[in-house]
């Protein structure tokens, strides 16, 4: 429990940041840090550590499930809503905050082990579906065009894609730079979770019954009908927690990003993903009793 007031402890630093005399891209600086040294740390450090086998189709499968059930949900409940509205909830329900927000969140209520198979889950499902699907929506739903050549470039150039690939390559790092490995991983923490608090968005100015809705099933729908297939099928090891908690993220901060900056309802996108990981730290200790319940 203590890891959850420690993150809450730096979610308000970070948005207390805001008053003072930072720069407002002050979170944009951290994350490219997270992106070009703390994450790709990490990659190195938890991948070779994976023992592929057929447990890892969870982590892999789950991700695009997510996708589908909120393709669903998103036309169910939201079908009379603006294209706008539309174009923003279709980012933000499928895409959740699965490294930034998920990996110490893993690392606090699984543990250290937990974050290989985060890794697979963010990597090559919402990081896929962030440069595919996510560029797909943004283009359908603005007019405007993007190329195959075009993504398939984002995706091999993303420098946590290019560690994960080196580390497939090279596995196991001598002994000897672990420790500075590991002195850098330990960054992705502290600094994600400030980077998150100084991003956070609190207003909720209008559109409120959308967003109580939206963030009904992004923490709780969604996730709960990951759990009953987990039930069913008698998914209950480390990494069928990991991913239902994966699985039960909020809104990917990136996701609501590229939502304001291509104008899907803006203050809709920015609630949901402030509010989202309040609220998150609180769905997803409910999600790990209810699995624990056999």
């Amino acid at each position: 429990m203590e890891q959850i007031f420690f993150i809450l402890f730096l979610l308000s630093v970070g948005y207390s940041l805001k008053f003072f005399s930072f720069p407002h891209n002050f979170s944009q600086s951290l994350n490219l840090f997270i992106i070009y040294v703390s994450f790709p740390a990490t990659i190195l450090l938890q991948v070779p550590k994976i023992n592929f086998n057929s447990s890892l189709i969870l982590p892999v499968a789950v991700p695009y499930s997510v996708l589908f059930l909120s393709l669903i949900f998103v036309y169910l409940f939201f079908k009379n809503e603006s294209r706008n509205t539309k174009a923003a909830l279709l980012l933000l329900l499928p895409l959740g905050n699965t490294s930034f927000f998920g990996f110490p969140v893993l690392e606090a209520l699984v543990g250290t082990s937990a974050i290989q198979y985060g890794i697979v889950y963010d990597q090559f499902g919402s990081f896929v579906l962030l440069t595919t699907y996510g560029a797909f929506i943004i283009a359908y739903f603005s007019g405007s065009s993007v190329s195959t050549k075009h993504i398939m470039k984002k995706i091999i150039t993303f420098p946590p894609f290019i560690f994960l690939f080196l580390s497939f390559i090279v596995g196991d790092f001598p002994p000897v730079t672990l420790p500075y490995i590991e002195l850098l991983s330990k960054t992705l923490v502290p600094l994600a979770i400030i980077s998150v608090g100084f991003s956070m968005q609190l207003k909720l100015d209008g559109q409120k019954d959308i967003f109580f809705k939206a963030m009904g099933i992004k923490l709780f729908l969604i996730p709960s009908v990951v759990l009953i297939v987990f039930k069913i099928f008698g998914f209950t090891d480390e990494v069928a927690l990991t991913t239902l908690l994966e699985s039960a993220m909020p809104p990917m901060i990136t996701a609501g990003a590229l939502a304001i900056n291509a104008g899907f309802a803006p203050k809709l996108s920015a609630a949901l993903v402030g509010y989202g990981i309040v609220f998150a730290l609180f769905s997803l200790q409910l999600f790990k009793y209810l699995h624990s319940l056999v």
